[in-house]
């Protein structure tokens, strides 16, 4: 088996797309949406089988959604395996997916957040370039152009290596909107979402792998446990405190994962504020006790995660991190090729 990464073919209008549910239950309302968006690419849409089936907190069985997976994964017509949420489960089917077919027909995987479980298993297993972006079921009237825009480039293959293009700098469309309104100044302390931050300085080279922090630490002792060795670790969270996002950075430091990295990629930490009436570090305080001082590059406020702006990042592919010393405002994320073939 080929050491080096499988890029899958890249989309063209007319291709069929299939939605399967892998992780956790489906609204109706949220997959008709969803449907409704990536058919205004100009893609067909085959949803799976039990894509809207419920057996507890999860969308059917283990065997089930496995199945669903396969079935699309396998079929000669699907150009892409999008998931239609995260949640919770996809751990659950990884001993029931056929890695030799996955690894016998590449295509685009797209998903996050729970979904990151089958990023590094598809990774580890097949080899093949994924995609951290949004799934089916968030395509409201709320996502950002951005989104869709990024997604679009590098599904479709209009995203050449280089930079990852930022979200429009909030204080720049304000000023544009306030002919003499005075310029303003980005606050590190809540960064603007169109700029990158260091945390600390530094360059980096390596394949790009990660995803949601949770899954991560929850690889670890699994045949699918992360592999972090001279690579660019992504991460991102949701919905968790301090001191949880603590124990699982903790995890990785004590399994040696960051220690493996060449360096680091902090997205978006969304809802993950302390208790109030508790003492706690922030989730700033923490990052920083864990990537500030270890010598490897690391820039935060990637735009990738559960915030307003979720970039699609291509994992697999080799990128080149600069974490300048000025802290604010020249760090780079810059791919060095392209993601689908």
């Amino acid at each position: 088996m080929s050491t080096g990464p499988h890029k899958p073919p890249s989309l063209k209008q007319g291709d069929t797309v299939a939605i399967v549910a892998p992780a956790g239950i489906v609204g109706k309302e949220s997959l008709d949406r969803g449907v409704r968006f990536f058919e205004s690419l100009g893609l067909k849409v085959k949803l799976g089988p039990s894509v809207m089936h419920r057996w507890g907190y999860l969308a059917g069985s283990d065997q089930a959604r496995a199945k669903d997976l396969m079935e699309a994964w396998t079929d000669p017509d699907v150009k892409a395996v999008i998931a239609a949420r995260g949640g919770y489960g996809a751990m659950r089917i990884l001993p029931y997916l056929d890695f030799d077919a996955i690894r016998q027909n590449p295509k685009i995987l797209l998903g996050y957040s729970d979904i990151t479980a089958l990023h590094l298993a598809f990774g580890k297993e097949a080899s093949l370039i994924t995609f951290h972006g949004p799934v089916a079921e968030i395509w409201a009237s709320r996502m950002k152009e951005y989104n869709s825009r990024i997604l679009q480039q590098v599904l479709f293959g209009h995203w050449p290596p280089g930079d990852l293009e930022l979200p429009a700098s909030e204080a720049a469309s304000k000023n544009a909107s306030k002919q003499n309104a005075p310029k303003q100044v980005p606050d590190q302390r809540t960064p603007d979402p169109g700029t990158l931050v260091t945390l600390e300085p530094g360059e980096a080279c390596g394949e790009l792998i990660g995803g949601n922090l949770s899954l991560i630490a929850s690889t670890i002792g699994t045949q699918w446990e992360i592999d972090t060795k001279g690579k660019v670790l992504f991460i991102e969270e949701v919905g968790e405190k301090p001191y949880r996002i603590d124990r699982m950075l903790c995890q990785l430091k004590l399994s040696g994962k960051l220690h493996d990295a060449a360096g680091f990629c902090i997205g978006s930490f969304t809802d993950c504020d302390p208790d109030p009436e508790r003492p706690s570090f922030t989730v700033q305080e923490v990052l920083e006790q864990y990537f500030v001082g270890t010598g490897k590059a690391c820039i935060a406020n990637l735009p990738a995660g559960h915030g307003t702006f979720n970039a699609t990042l291509p994992l697999g592919v080799k990128v080149h991190i600069k974490a300048p010393s000025d802290g604010v405002g020249s760090a780079q994320l810059r791919f060095l090729e392209n993601a689908v073939s």
